[in-house]
Parts: C-alpha cells; sequence; structure tokens
C-alpha cells in the first residue's frame, strides 16, 4: 500500500502542465476583422439614419418610417457583410448581437441628431421675461409678467411693491419701455410688437443679448390700459405669439 502511494506520488510529481498553443496571428487577424465590421456597421447605420432624417424633415408625417428603416436596414446586414467581403462563416451569436446592436445604437443617434439644430429647427421661437419698464421722468420702476401661485395664473406684478394702478399715466411725460427675452435655436427674422389691439405691428428694437425692446410714451396709449402683442418668426418659418392674459391699467 506504501509502495502504490510512491508510485502516485511520483506521477503527481512528474505531470508537467503543457499550455495550449496560442496562434497569435489567427488571434490578432479575428481583432481586426472584428474591428474593421463594426467600423462598417457603424457607417451603413449612419447611412440609414441620414435618409430616414432627411426624409422626416421634409415631411413629418413620414417620421414613422424611421421603424420600418431601422429594421430593414437591421435585416439587410446578412446581405451587406458579404458584399463589402466579410467573411460572416465565423461569426457567433455574440458577434451577431453586438453588430445590431451597433447598429441600432448608431442610426438612434444619427436620426435623432437629423432633428436637432443646427441639421434642423423644428423649434418655435421662445418668448419669456417680459417686463413693462416705467419712467416718469424722475423714477424708474419694473412691472414683471409672473406667475403668481396664490392666483395661479400669470399677472402683472409691480417689482418693488408699488400700486399697479397708479404707474402708468396718460401723458407725453412717462416712457413705456416694454421688453422681453426673445430666442429660437435658429435665427430670429422678426421680432415685432402691437400695442392695444391694432394691426400695426412694428419692430422691436435688440438691447442685449436676445432682449428687445419697444419704446412709446403714455399718452400714445389710447385704451385706457395696456395691451400689446409680441410676435417672433424665425428663418424656418415658425412663428410664436405672446399676449397677456391681462391688461396694465392706465391712469389719466
Amino acid at each position: 500500500m506504501a509502495k502504490k502511494r510512491k508510485k502516485d506520488k511520483e506521477d503527481k510529481e512528474d505531470y508537467e502542465f503543457t499550455p495550449p498553443e496560442f496562434d497569435e496571428k489567427e488571434f490578432l487577424l479575428k481583432e481586426l476583422r472584428d474591428t474593421k465590421t463594426v467600423l462598417l456597421t457603424v457607417g451603413y447605420a449612419a447611412v440609414f439614419g441620414i435618409v430616414a432624417g432627411v426624409m422626416a424633415n421634409l415631411d413629418q408625417d413620414l417620421v414613422p418610417l424611421g421603424l420600418a428603416i431601422v429594421i430593414a436596414g437591421l435585416v439587410s446586414l446578412k446581405y451587406f457583410y458579404p458584399f463589402i467581403k466579410v467573411d460572416v462563416t465565423q461569426f457567433q451569436k455574440k458577434n451577431w448581437a453586438g453588430n445590431i446592436a451597433w447598429f441600432f445604437f448608431t442610426f438612434l443617434a444619427v436620426w435623432v441628431l437629423m432633428f436637432n439644430f443646427p441639421i434642423a429647427d423644428h423649434a418655435d421661437p421662445s418668448v419669456t421675461e417680459v417686463t413693462v419698464w416705467v419712467d416718469n421722468g424722475t423714477n424708474v420702476t419694473a412691472i414683471d409678467y409672473e406667475y403668481v401661485d396664490s392666483v395661479g395664473a400669470y399677472v402683472w406684478v409691480p417689482r418693488w411693491g408699488e400700486s399697479l394702478d397708479s404707474m402708468i399715466h396718460a401723458s407725453a411725460a412717462y416712457t413705456v419701455n416694454i421688453t422681453a427675452k426673445v430666442a429660437d435655436n435658429g435665427e430670429l427674422v422678426t421680432t415685432l410688437v402691437s400695442v392695444d389691439g391694432g394691426e400695426n405691428f412694428l419692430s422691436m428694437t435688440p438691447e442685449e443679448s436676445h432682449r428687445y425692446g419697444f419704446l412709446l410714451t403714455g399718452d400714445q396709449i389710447l385704451s385706457g390700459s395696456l395691451t400689446f402683442e409680441i410676435r417672433a418668426a424665425d428663418d424656418a418659418g415658425h412663428v410664436t405669439v405672446f399676449m397677456p392674459a391681462s391688461a396694465i391699467p392706465v391712469s389719466a
């Protein structure tokens, strides 16, 4: 028994692990093939994304076709690879899954990019931070158009707590400046204002970055209250019309 244990021990000591032979050339070729396939897949998906984006930009009713285009692109991969001389005979499931993922997410990224500025402009101009400045020749005050929780609506709020009813008078001594922040993804073409519900729209004057103003005197306000409408248009043909829900009282 002792002899047998001794023999087993000697056999174990004689055993020598031999690692499998590593074919470095084959490994490098496989890595290069996989990398090349990914790059070609990304480029192929980008083409499909551009096509889908162009179609949607031409007619927004064609946006749902993007789903059909991405499915068609995924199905076409098995024909695309042989066409560009990519050997798919050694592809495993993980290769297909990886390339499908690369195609889908590249398509999605390009498609979304095609909907955004500077490639496309689907957003209307914004008119915000509306303030009416009042100069009575002695003091300058401000009336902000803002949302008040207690009222549950946008209303005119004197910035420094004055009485709204007595801030503007129908007098040439009062100068009123209607100001607003007007911005757009692209380029604004016109920023116009109409006072007292008239159809005569006049250009607002740029005052600072994205801020426009329009000056008038109190005696030009003929209706007993100040109402106005701001109309902004961009180079993509989008128009935004801003009209406050309430008027500012004008005293005699």
